[in-house]
């Protein structure tokens, strides 16, 4: 446990560790303060002393239970801004290449879930794993002070025995739950491709034989959750039956030994059943290990994330001629070299799996060639800072992001200094009117969530406005007019032609209307 708290707090500052430091020592002392409580409470009952020390020591146990609870949450707090920051500052630098589908899946579940269930552990995992280990240590101590080590001693083994029980009945339902969500999981993929392939199955197996498969999984969740069902009141019985063992151990002890009269007795029993109380907990808290490890990894995996270096200063560009040098970047590009003339149009062509869109992320810089250079202007883009490269290069991706707001909104990332006439005519140049002219509300219309108001076709224009809106001097369009009918990717070719920027584009459909001053064929 102390390796998984470590590597988690790699990704915190060193002020950060110190207050996390500063927490646990608070826990440790809750625990001790805690324990001297109840001891002076065993001591008073065991030798009939007036309540005053027991209030004031367990006055004293609440202050500070209350002060370090109280920082474990604003220190929780402290600590999720900081990560999220962290978060922010890593993908920010990240190389663009990294945002794969995959990469995109782990950033999710890191916000959505790794950083909250950081932000949870000075207030919650740290008082589990410190308190309750250490508090049933310190009662059996204080047992021992008030009576003697032999009894001490004879708790001390019932609460190993109770915690190991505990510890692998909590292991056996984590298994059994982990089963079950493994099945939850593929029932839900299998009812989300059923739902997304509903309407090939029926025509093709008709509508009884349609579910059969999807069917299948759900019978494997239900007898999952039959079993973890079996499973849990398995251990909550178990879990009842052991957690008493300690104190019906410690009965049978002193009835046998008839050792210590009554009071005392009563004391001892009453400080029994205080260090068996966190057993469970911590048996729980044990099976979470693999939880921090798990979320300690993601977070050492984000701060590691791959950069681009950057040079200490900017590199001159001289014009917007595009040079590429025996450029070689694995899987697919193999000693390629092209020369761009400013204002030209070139056609990428090559069959799939060539390297196509490779070569167009090379040239924004999204990653740094195995081999070769690339230049703008004279200036090798590993001499340039990202920000005077993102200037040079408008991007339209065959399938565009597209944000919940108006359509305005939307085009305006492109220029969000632009007025509405700019914006309007962005969009016509983009052939968007007839979708401006379908709603009253006109280029103000709302999109819906992330543009699903919109056709692909009009997503596409959308992301080609935007482009067009930002004026650079080099355009780069992949597969950016794939949704389109052939009629207005004409009327768009057209527009584009008249303007003076460099265009790289790719595209399946009929590149003539493009009127391509070269070709980078990478067949």
């Amino acid at each position: 446990m102390s390796i998984s708290l470590a590597q988690m707090l790699q990704g915190f500052a060193p002020s950060a560790r110190r207050t996390l430091t500063i927490i646990s020592g608070g826990w440790a002392l809750v625990a001790l303060i805690e324990a001297l409580a109840y001891t002076v409470l065993g001591f008073s009952i065991a030798n009939r002393q007036p309540p005053l020390a027991v209030i004031a020591a367990a006055a004293v146990a609440i202050t500070v239970t209350v002060l370090v609870s109280r920082s474990g949450y604003l220190t929780g707090a402290g600590l999720a801004v900081q990560l999220y920051q962290m978060l922010g500052e890593a993908f920010a630098r990240a190389k663009l290449a990294w945002f794969t589908e995959t990469n995109r899946a782990f950033i999710g579940t890191v916000a959505g879930s790794t950083i909250p269930f950081l932000m949870s552990v000075p207030a919650h995992q740290l008082q589990t794993l410190i308190v309750a280990p250490l508090l049933p240590l310190f009662v059996v101590v204080g047992m021992w002070i008030i009576a003697d080590i032999g009894i001490a001693g004879g708790v001390a083994l019932l609460l190993v025995v109770s915690f190991v029980i505990q510890f692998f009945a909590q292991r056996t339902l984590a298994d059994a739950d982990a089963g079950r969500a493994r099945e939850e999981a593929s029932a839900n993929d299998a009812s989300y491709e059923f739902l997304d392939h509903l309407e090939l199955l029926r025509t093709a197996l008709g509508s009884a034989d349609a579910v059969s498969r999807t069917a299948q999984h759900w019978e494997g969740q239900r007898a999952a959750l039959r079993h973890t069902n079996r499973a849990t009141a398995q251990a909550m019985l178990l879990s009842t039956l052991i957690g008493a063992v300690p104190t019906v151990g410690v009965l049978l002890l002193l009835v046998l030994t008839e050792t210590y009269d009554a009071p005392m007795m009563l004391a001892i029993i009453m400080l029994t059943l205080r260090a068996a109380a966190p057993l469970e907990a911590l048996a729980i808290a044990g099976l979470a290990i693999n939880d921090l490890r798990n979320a300690a990894d993601q977070i050492r995996a984000v701060r590691e994330v791959p950069v681009l270096p950057e040079p200490a200063s900017a590199g001159d560009i001289n014009g917007h001629s595009i040079e590429i040098r025996n450029v070689t970047h694995a899987p697919s590009l193999q000693n390629v070299s092209v020369s761009i003339p400013e204002g030209s149009t070139v056609n990428v062509q090559g069959p799939t799996g060539s390297g196509k869109s490779t070569l167009l992320s090379l040239l924004m810089r999204f990653d740094d060639p195995d081999m070769g250079s690339i230049t703008i202007g004279g200036a090798d883009l590993r001499d340039l800072h990202y920000d005077q490269i993102a200037a040079q290069i408008a991007y339209v991706p065959q399938n565009p992001d597209v944000f919940s707001g108006t359509l305005a909104d939307n085009i305006r990332i492109g220029n969000p200094e632009a007025s509405d006439i700019e914006v309007i005519e962005a969009a016509r140049q983009a052939a968007l009117e007839p979708v401006i002219a379908q709603d009253p509300e006109g280029i103000q219309q709302q999109v819906g969530h992330r543009g699903n108001a919109l056709s692909g076709g009009e997503r596409q224009r959308v992301a080609i406005a935007r482009a067009l809106l930002r004026d650079s001097p080099i355009l780069i369009l992949d597969e950016a007019t794939s949704a389109l009918d052939i009629a207005t990717e004409r009327y768009i070719a057209e527009a584009l032609s008249a303007r003076p920027s460099t265009v790289i584009l790719v595209t399946h459909r009929d590149k003539e209307m493009w009127l391509p001053s070269g070709e980078i064929d990478l067949g």
